[in-house]
């Protein structure tokens, strides 16, 4: 996978979030989703940044098409809407599944009661696994529409610290929440790192695309159990 190139601030100077809370995700968020859930249809990425995500679910075996939106003219997408807006996804196509790694501020809960509105299936979304939290922007949803799963991951360096010296985590780890809309089943599965295929801890240690792309061919074919 090609690791999006970080700036390299000069000495003693602050490292800023990225605009727009853009991080790109590494591969095995998506590789362990698909490990676990066989997504399947027409998939919908709404914040799709560089296509780390997309990507795969185009070389998924059990996708029909995915289709891409996000509210960065600059990068490259289907579609130009802001995913927070309700609005918005009434312009944007039909979905059987929407997965998506979307921006961990206050963008989240609304982009996710949307997604969940708009998918006919489910929702697979990468999120900090405090979104649990019962906060005014999500406890409603969460009571109405707890997820059917949760794939608790390690911790991933998605930056550099505040003076750009060395790589560094978020405060709590990410999880892969998943909203199935054909189960009222509950799931809480940890991932330890040495049971993830192609884990990396840092953008500059990612692995080649092509290799990724054998690893998700691998899992629709069935080669990788859930317990490797």
């Amino acid at each position: 996978m090609i690791a999006t190139q970080l700036l390299k601030p000069e000495q003693n100077i602050i490292v800023h979030r990225h605009p727009l809370n853009f991080y790109e995700s590494p591969s095995w968020f998506t590789t362990e989703l698909l490990r676990h859930v066989r997504l399947s249809g027409v998939i919908g990425e709404p914040c799709v940044g560089h296509g780390a995500i997309a990507s795969l679910l185009q070389a998924w075996p059990y996708t029909t098409r995915v289709w891409t939106n996000d509210i960065d003219p600059n990068k490259t997408a289907d579609y130009y809407y802001d995913a927070t807006q309700k609005e918005s996804w009434e312009q944007l196509p039909e979905a059987d599944w929407i997965c998506t790694n979307p921006p961990y501020a206050d963008q989240a809960a609304p982009i996710i009661r949307n997604a969940f509105s708009k998918a006919r299936v489910g929702v697979a979304s990468f999120l900090l696994t405090s979104f649990l939290e019962p906060c005014d922007d999500r406890a409603v949803f969460l009571q109405e529409h707890p997820p059917s799963l949760v794939l608790i991951m390690p911790r991933y360096c998605f930056r550099k610290d505040k003076k750009g010296k060395r790589w560094a985590t978020d405060n709590i780890t990410i999880s892969c929440f998943v909203w199935d809309k054909r189960t009222t089943q509950q799931r809480i599965i940890i991932r330890p790192v040495n049971r993830i295929i192609g884990f990396y801890k840092t953008p500059d240690k990612a692995i080649r695309q092509d290799s990724v792309l054998s690893i998700v061919r691998a899992i629709g074919n069935g080669e990788f159990s859930t317990n490797y």
